[in-house]
């Protein structure tokens, strides 16, 4: 999904407006990969918070645990500490399920735009 993300993001704006037909009447839609990617990212890095905040009596699986966060897995073998995890784990995860926020929304305007 990231590296999908960059070659989208150096691609050409009138290579991305010719294949997803965005027109003068249709060019407020342009901006949902953008919305889609700070959603996708804002909602992953207080997710990863928020399991860093939760408290320890709920124990959740490590399988539920490493599909919200995928960037914990380099945390395995320690218990990181609360600024790890808001200043490397959280914008790791946030990172990227945003890369796959973007690439969701290029991937919703082109359907769209092609109905």
């Amino acid at each position: 999904m990231g590296g999908l993300s960059v070659v989208i993001a150096f691609l050409p704006s009138s290579w991305l407006d010719a294949v997803c037909k965005i027109g003068p009447d249709t060019q407020g839609r342009s901006s949902m990969p953008i919305k889609l990617l700070g959603c996708f990212a804002g909602f992953s890095y207080l997710l990863t918070v928020g399991l860093d905040l939760a408290p320890h009596s709920w124990h959740p699986t490590a399988q539920l645990v490493y599909l919200l966060c995928p960037a914990c897995v380099i945390m395995v073998t320690v218990d990181p500490s609360f600024g790890t995890v808001a200043l490397l784990l959280a914008p790791l995860n946030s990172a990227v399920y945003g890369s796959f926020g973007g690439v969701l929304g290029y991937f919703f305007l082109v359907v769209h735009n092609r109905l």
